[in-house]
């Protein structure tokens, strides 16, 4: 049995967020061998020549250990957050009132500011404003031209720079910032798979980035991940889901921006959508947070862990647990322990239809031979199930199922391979033996599962295949049992 068994035989994928505890190359590597799917690079925290450094030693990790690895650039978005304030920060006491104007006047160091002057015009009487995270709260009460006064109803102290979260508000901010064009444009140069999208508000943001990326890179196109953290979004969210890529239901903010007892109902309902939409879906926020300090999780964050997967999530996110805790690898390892134990758990997604996704739709030549191959799998209890696919496409349609049996993705093309890092149940093998007869096919796979040490004498496999590569569907299925 060797170092790659578990990846290959795990299949809700995780990402793991880089930061000061794991950017250097032996923490990557050893986060690799814990598990993790895909790393994901924070713009709103990063910077460029240490993230230059973490792009080309994953890239080099990847091919070391034979692991198609993504990399998810995290463009910031549209964040409000606090102006200057003094450095023991503000107090601000229930029942008195507040101010916000465009401008500090130096008359009133007190009068508080946002990154973005325009809230001023878009506010309305009675709207809310919450303040470092949402623990503190107040109220418009009125108008001005300059300014609006606003009444507090939930006490607290904030500080300068802390988030500002507008619920229900409608404001005119561009889903993409200058900054995050900076980013994006760093991001395609560097050839990221995935680039997320933070507040999402309706389903023209995500076409907006497309074009974008279209108008940057005329030759390369990164996956998007639409991030699910404001309540527009969930109303907008079956136009949203024919937009993107894949979907991450960002919990950090959506439990901000919405009442927080609504979030599992929210979490649950997103990733039902995305299942039936056949559209990958990643769950993320605080979910093994105890661990940034602590070497086990609690019970509720393995609950939570494991309750996403049942759910039907694609992938789980670390995020501080790995970018600063005290035990990246860890915390990668438990999670990738949970996650496996539920697995078996998953229900089939045999009843939705095949292939319904609008940005990944497969053939019906794919779908019949594919549906019949996942069939013959589970009833002779294969141990693997094989599939050549060129532009995923095919792998993402057997994904879909949550078949019980590991999918194992042959591709000539590393760039699908790393793509289908989010795809549930999927291991990618770079090859070009999809140029080869279907003999040839079988004696690799083969081959590749006994070197693995996946497969051995008289266990059976599943292979989808074409006898044409440079056909547009999938005309070939085959099973074997192991000499």
């Amino acid at each position: 049995m060797t170092q790659y068994l578990e990846p290959v035989l795990t299949k809700t994928k995780i990402v793991a967020t880089v930061g000061p505890a794991s950017q250097d190359r032996d923490r990557l590597h050893k986060l690799i061998l814990s598990g993790v799917d895909i790393f994901r690079l924070n713009f709103a925290h990063g910077h460029y020549d240490v993230m230059a450094e973490v792009v080309k030693s994953i890239r080099e990790l990847s091919d070391e250990l034979g692991r198609s690895i993504g990399i998810l650039g995290d463009l910031a978005g549209p964040k409000l957050r606090l102006g200057e304030l003094p450095e023991e920060g503000l107090a601000l006491q229930a029942g008195e009132q507040c101010y916000f104007a465009r401008e500090i006047p130096s008359s009133d160091p007190s009068i508080l500011t946002t990154t973005y002057p325009g809230m001023i015009d878009d506010l309305q009487v009675g709207n809310q404003i919450l303040m470092a995270d949402g623990i503190v709260s107040v109220r418009v009460v009125e108008k001005e031209p300059d300014r609006i006064v606003c009444e507090v109803e939930q006490p607290g102290r904030i500080f300068s720079r802390q988030g500002v979260n507008l619920p229900g508000s409608q404001l005119q901010l561009s889903s993409l910032t200058p900054k995050d064009l900076d980013d994006l444009q760093w991001g395609l140069e560097h050839r990221l798979d995935f680039i997320s999208l933070s507040f999402v508000r309706r389903a023209a943001d995500v076409s907006g980035l497309r074009e974008r990326i279209e108008s940057f890179s005329p030759d390369f196109r990164p996956l998007i991940v639409a991030k699910i953290e404001k309540p527009e979004a969930v109303d907008d969210l079956e136009n949203i889901l024919s937009e993107t890529d894949v979907v991450m239901v960002a919990r950090g903010d959506l439990g901000v921006e919405v009442d927080i007892v609504r979030v599992p109902g929210l979490q649950k309902r997103i990733i039902k959508e995305c299942n039936r939409r056949r559209v990958p879906v990643i769950t993320a926020t605080q979910m093994l947070e105890s661990m940034q300090q602590n070497e086990l999780p609690t019970r509720a964050e393995a609950t939570d862990v494991a309750n996403a997967v049942l759910d039907g999530t694609d992938a789980v996110m670390l995020s501080a647990e790995t970018a600063v805790g005290r035990h990246p690898s860890r915390v990668v390892s438990m999670m990738s322990r949970i996650t496996r134990e539920v697995e078996p758990l998953v229900p089939s997604n045999k009843d939705l239809p095949m292939g319904r996704s609008s940005r990944n739709p497969a053939t019906e030549l794919t779908k019949a031979v594919t549906l019949g191959a996942i069939h013959a799998a589970e009833e002779i209890r294969a141990s693997l199930i094989f599939v050549l696919t060129r532009t995923g496409k095919t792998a993402f349609a057997i994904s879909e199922i949550r078949s019980p049996v590991p999918i194992v993705a042959l591709t000539d093309d590393p760039q699908t391979a790393r793509w289908l890092s989010v795809a549930w149940g999927v291991h990618s093998v770079v090859t070009d033996i999809g140029h080869e007869t279907p003999t040839q096919m079988r004696d690799f796979a083969i081959g590749w599962g006994i070197a693995e040490g996946i497969l051995h004498s008289g266990d059976r496999i599943a292979i989808v295949g074409t006898t044409d590569w440079s056909d547009a569907g999938k005309n070939l299925m085959m099973v074997h049992a192991v000499p």
